[in-house]
């Protein structure tokens, strides 16, 4: 009944926080890991084009390889936990309108077997009242 809908609708409020707090908090680390990313990527470019023979060694070259696909992984991991957090935004936005269209149904339906006896009741006072009716 009524404590279950309140129950429910509190337990998404709940939810919702939960997931606005973890979102924050992946969105936050990406931004905040955001510039040493750059500077990695930059510092990987810098190398993957410079004329010191050094840098460029089978080793060197075989190194940045593996500093990209590194660097690849982290990025696909920042963008997997995005996606996590807007999935379960979704789920719970799709939670509290499953709830709303369950309460605006329970209300019609409530409505409507009020509706029916009321206009039991009043119809059949009507009915006593013109029958019974007589003039004086």
């Amino acid at each position: 009944g009524e404590l279950e809908r309140v129950k429910s609708q509190y337990a998404s409020v709940e939810l919702a926080d939960g997931a606005n707090t973890a979102a924050l908090a992946t969105v936050g680390s990406i931004r905040g890991n955001a510039q040493t990313i750059e500077n990695r990527i930059s510092s990987l470019e810098q190398d993957s084009f410079s004329d010191d023979p050094n840098l460029n060694t089978e080793v060197s070259v075989l190194n940045k390889i593996n500093a990209a696909n590194v660097l690849t992984l982290h990025t696909v991991q920042d963008s997997n936990k995005l996606l996590a957090s807007l999935v379960e935004q979704q789920t719970i936005l799709s939670k509290q309108q499953r709830e709303a269209t369950a309460n605006a149904i329970n209300a019609e339906i409530a409505r409507r077997r009020n509706l029916a006896g009321n206009m039991a009741r009043h119809t059949s006072t009507l009915t006593d009242s013109l029958e019974n009716f007589r003039m004086p």
